[in-house]
């Protein structure tokens, strides 16, 4: 009778091995579900950028869209800029955490219509470059571009 109670007394509960095997999966799990939250914050981060960015490039093209419209457009402003023109997705020049960018246009070209339109056509086209720091190893230079063409009305 003594050998029986010796024998439930041992096989209850879990052995040394099985608590570790147990801390291990957990740990790979906890480990997984940090490193996929890591991620998706970065690419959360990239998307916003993105977005911000196309803001501002679609702002600057409006504009662009209002001088040419008017026709008051200037012989610098018609030849581009193709040095960029620098703006912060955010922050300013003078935050400690800023994100710059660039914008820039190809010359403004006339386009060859027709004899019998008697308005004129220009062909804008536009684009904002900006480094991506969401891939540690390596700085990427994004880009986005807008081309339209645009009528300019004589009043």
């Amino acid at each position: 009778m003594s050998s029986k109670n010796y024998k439930n007394k041992f096989q209850s509960g879990f052995s040394f091995i099985e608590v570790m095997i147990g801390v291990l999966i957990v740990s790979i799990a906890a480990y997984g579900m940090v490193v996929g939250a890591t991620h998706a914050r970065g690419e959360l981060r990239a998307i916003a950028v993105k977005e911000r960015a196309t803001e501002e490039l679609l702002s600057f093209v409006e504009s662009m869209k209002g001088r040419i419209a008017d026709g008051k457009l200037s012989i610098t402003e018609r030849s581009g800029n193709l040095q960029g023109e620098t703006i912060y997705l955010f922050g300013n020049q003078h935050s400690q955490t800023k994100l710059a960018a660039k914008i820039f246009y190809d010359p403004v070209t006339r386009l060859i219509t027709d004899s019998t339109s008697n308005v004129d056509r220009y062909l804008l086209k536009s684009w904002i470059e900006w480094e991506d720091f969401s891939t540690p190893s390596q700085n990427v230079v994004k880009r986005e571009e807008i081309e339209m063409v645009m009528m300019e009305f004589p009043l």
